[in-house]
């Protein structure tokens, strides 16, 4: 079974989620106990400390241990005494003596019977012990390994006359302090079932929100694989997902406008094979007919119109194969300035039949490039042939060659008619002509600069069109020069 996305978002979210919860609880159970005896142990050293001051006054009035060291019925008075506040310690031992020892035997002390008492929560004046200045034992039980930073300084005029300690909890053992710690691991448990559901809610709310612009994203591309390139997704927020669905907007804004040129660019291809056939058929009818005479001039005529049918098959081919990337370029070293001469020189001939000035200026040193002689050739027939073509009988053509930089750069520029600069954007397209309309009086296919383009695009090169000085077109090309 696959799972869909939200379903994966939603097992990630909530697996991430449980196992912190779990992972909290487990450390948060194990520690309780620890934390709570650590808790009950600086309470008890909070309690011991008020024994401290007691005990050095104590030894202030004896100036030594020795009297103390026999007699644990004082010692264990005067830890009572001092724990315990004055109106507690008359009820729990019994008003004191006028010079009388601090500190008689009652509830609480050991022996006492009656238990541990408010004093006794675990035994603490029992397992309080006290220490000569040199760590000897004086009174209490002293365990093997207690910890001389646990020890608490007893002073006597800033001299240090011995240290108090007691005896740390192992463990909890009232009734009640087990119930309690019982209460607190069972409430995160509980806590634990409510954190785990809390979980699944969000993820699942988190998971369907992140998972509706995705599904609007696949909706979107799988309108655009049947071929609906008007749809448009709504896109909010900034992230990365909102990102996506404005990338596929312009695709499908691509992928539209690519559609509607496909189908103007088979209605024209239909119209451009449509005109020469149906002249050719029409002349064919008349002769057959016997409405036109078989000779010379009507046959010419009908080899006319073949001709450009078989020039505007020839273009579409080379179209074809500059589009796809599948004609072949044999790249090589050569002269630049030689082979646009070449091709200036070979079009004088039709520039004179027009009556049309044409002018070549070049750089007196070689300009060498890595280039295809053959489509180099095509790329200069192309563009000196679309200059002599559409400028009017009598202009000028001005050709000029020279270096920038690193590049080659030729201009043709040629005289009336001209072009706005938002016909010179569409000149490069394929069967665009200036006239506006389709009609075929001043020839051509209309693909010889889309040619162009890709020829000078494989070499690395770029061409533009714009309004010229000479009243007519200005294109530049641009090539790399050989490194």
């Amino acid at each position: 079974m696959k799972l869909k996305l939200i379903h994966k978002l939603l097992i990630a979210m909530f697996a991430c989620a449980g196992l912190v919860l779990v992972l909290f609880t487990l450390v948060t159970r194990a520690s309780i106990g620890r934390g709570f005896i650590d808790f009950l142990h600086q309470q008890e050293r909070n309690q011991v400390e008020r024994v401290v001051p007691a005990l050095a006054a104590w030894y202030g009035d004896h100036g030594s241990w020795h009297d103390l060291a026999n007699n644990p019925r004082e010692f264990y008075g005067i830890v009572f005494n001092a724990l315990l506040p004055e109106a507690e310690a008359q009820l729990e031992f019994g008003p004191l003596r006028q010079g009388q020892a601090r500190g008689r035997r009652g509830p609480g002390y050991p022996g006492a019977g009656a238990g541990p008492g408010p004093l006794g929560r675990n035994g603490l004046p029992q397992r309080i012990f006290l220490l000569d200045a040199n760590f000897l034992p004086v009174m209490g039980k002293v365990p093997p390994d207690f910890d001389n930073d646990e020890l608490l300084a007893i002073r006597d005029n800033s001299a240090n006359v011995g240290w108090l300690g007691f005896v740390m909890i192992r463990s909890i053992e009232l009734p009640a302090e087990e119930a309690f710690i019982t209460r607190l691991r069972n409430n995160l448990l509980i806590g634990l079932g409510l954190g785990l559901a809390v979980a699944a809610l969000l993820a699942w709310l988190l998971a369907r929100h992140l998972s509706r612009p995705v599904n609007e994203v696949a909706q979107g591309i799988r309108a655009l694989a049947t071929g609906d390139f008007s749809r448009r997704l709504e896109t909010r927020g900034g992230d990365e997902i909102a990102k996506l669905g404005d990338d596929v907007n312009r695709l499908s804004s691509a992928l539209g406008e690519h559609e509607s040129a496909r189908k103007r660019w088979m209605s024209d291809i239909a119209h451009e094979l449509r005109t020469p056939l149906a002249i050719i058929s029409g002349e064919l009818e008349a002769i057959s007919d016997g409405v036109r005479p078989m000779n010379k001039e009507q046959l010419g005529s009908v080899r006319e119109e073949v001709s450009q049918l078989a020039e505007l098959v020839n273009d579409l081919h080379s179209l074809t194969l500059t589009d796809s990337g599948a004609l072949a370029y044999k790249m090589q070293t050569l002269d630049f300035r030689e082979l646009v001469q070449m091709t200036v020189e070979s079009f004088r001939g039709q520039a004179a039949a027009k009556n049309l000035a044409l002018e070549y200026s070049h750089p007196d040193q070689v300009i060498s490039l890595q280039g295809d002689e053959q489509r180099l050739r095509q790329l200069l027939r192309n563009l000196l042939d679309n200059a002599v073509r559409y400028t009017d009988a009598g202009g000028r053509i001005s050709v000029v060659l020279k270096k920038d930089k690193q590049q080659a750069q030729l201009t043709i520029s040629d005289s009336a008619p001209g072009a706005s600069r938002d016909e010179c954007e569409n000149l490069f397209e394929r069967l665009y002509r200036l006239e506006g309309s389709r009609n075929r009086n001043s020839g051509g296919s209309g693909l010889g600069l889309a040619i162009c383009r890709n020829i000078v695009e494989a070499h690395g090169g770029q061409i533009t069109a714009q309004p010229g000085p000479l009243g007519g077109l200005l294109i530049t090309t641009s090539l790399p020069l050989d490194s």
